[in-house]
């Protein structure tokens, strides 16, 4: 198999997020730039030079109409959202199916395709004391969710006996997908239409993730590798919570320290000539 190196996954990775603004347009879905992404269209107009990854967040109801659309992409783009079958993440994500991915957690290698990921923005609680509550119930099935995946049980990171059988116990008790169906039913409680604050809840930022829906107006745009693409039009103040004041400063631009990836990979073509494609 031919190796695929960071310039060219980021070149998919680009075709995966244009196809899927493609079948945005064409069905008024609502999707903005986030995280590393959103942070490369603001200080270098494109990818951060080291970044490997795509990440965008969607208002639950559009990304729950991306689910059904599937025969709109081209047979080598798959939708791979949580199913009973297959529950190891929970966000959606846009796989090149000609494409091998192997990334390393823990002892754990966890094999896909070069992708983009589709996080679910949901309404929030009103009040700060009720949606504090309401975060904390969904970072416990969060937790929960991530004990169950046997590979969390035996990463190497977590170190003690304790945390790897606790894991085992609870892959018993609790499946991924239940745990998955779970979190998405309290995560929909609150509409997000009639919400005055949205944001991520089932991931790990949902703690921070809570910021007014004003931020959102539509027809804000950024440019992406000569692209302009959806973002949120509070995304200064936006990136200031997740990456801290100093990362809007002009000084930052086309300056960002580098930080490498969180995990290692290996990326390959699966046959000769499938590239082309791209």
């Amino acid at each position: 198999m031919k190796p695929i190196d960071l310039k060219e996954m980021q070149q998919i990775e680009l075709n995966l997020l244009l196809e899927l603004d493609r079948v945005c347009r064409k069905y008024s879905l609502r999707y903005y730039m986030d995280g590393g992404t959103l942070l490369g269209a603001m200080c270098y107009e494109g990818f951060i030079p080291w970044d490997d990854d795509i990440d965008l967040k969607m208002p639950r109801p559009d990304y729950n109409k991306l689910l059904t659309l599937q025969e709109e992409f081209p047979p080598h783009i798959r939708l791979d959202a949580p199913s009973e079958k297959h529950c190891e993440y929970t966000m959606l994500k846009l796989i090149d199916s000609r494409t091998v991915l192997k990334e390393q957690h823990g002892d754990s290698v966890k094999t896909t395709g070069v992708y983009l990921d589709v996080f679910p923005m949901d309404g929030h609680p009103g009040k700060p004391k009720e949606c504090r509550e309401h975060i904390r119930k969904l970072q416990r099935l969060n937790s929960l969710f991530h004990l169950s995946l046997d590979h969390f049980a035996s990463m190497k990171k977590s170190g003690s006996l304790f945390t790897k059988v606790k894991g085992m116990v609870y892959n018993r008790l609790y499946t991924p997908w239940k745990l998955y169906q779970d979190m998405t039913r309290l995560a929909e409680r609150y509409d997000y239409e009639t919400a005055e604050y949205v944001g991520l809840l089932i991931e790990g930022n949902a703690g921070k993730e809570r910021f007014e829906k004003d931020w959102l107006q539509p027809g804000f745009k950024l440019e992406f590798e000569g692209h302009m693409l959806p973002a949120p039009s509070g995304y200064k103040r936006h990136l200031e919570i997740f990456y801290g004041e100093h990362v809007t400063k002009p000084e930052c631009y086309h300056n960002l320290p580098m930080i490498l990836p969180d995990h290692q990979h290996e990326v390959f073509w699966k046959e000769q000539g499938t590239e082309n494609g791209i």
